[in-house]
């Protein structure tokens, strides 16, 4: 079980175990929210997250990939990886990433898209 986030990525509170996700909602949440986090950005474990600043837009595109998937694979409840593909508009800095991935409780495809516009280098 894993507090809700609100449209902004905020914790949501107030209505008890409402604000709690759980099963397939849970796993997506994670994988989201993991996705988000910049290498060496989290105090307590500074090797999570992506290298968002040395891997987008380089050359290393097949780096950036195996990154993303190392972290989505890493996500709690993840068993088995079984589709990744991202575009980057460097134009407009947003990064789209589709998966499909086995988790404990069943298949879970998602998509989301980055906007990294804010952290221009």
């Amino acid at each position: 079980m894993t507090r809700a986030l609100d449209s902004n990525g905020d914790w949501t509170f107030g209505s008890g175990s409402n604000n709690y996700v759980t099963g397939l909602a849970e796993v997506s949440q994670n994988i989201k929210t993991r996705l988000q986090c910049f290498l060496g950005d989290c105090f307590f474990d500074t090797g999570a997250g992506v290298d968002w600043f040395n891997l987008l837009g380089s050359k290393q595109q097949l780096n950036l990939q195996l990154a993303i998937a190392a972290v989505i694979l890493n996500t709690q409840f993840v068993t088995g990886g079984l589709q990744l593909s991202m575009s980057y508009d460097e134009i407009t800095r947003k990064i789209s990433i589709v998966y499909q991935v086995q988790t404990t409780y069943s298949q879970l495809s998602n998509s989301f898209q980055y906007d990294l516009s804010a952290f221009a280098a």
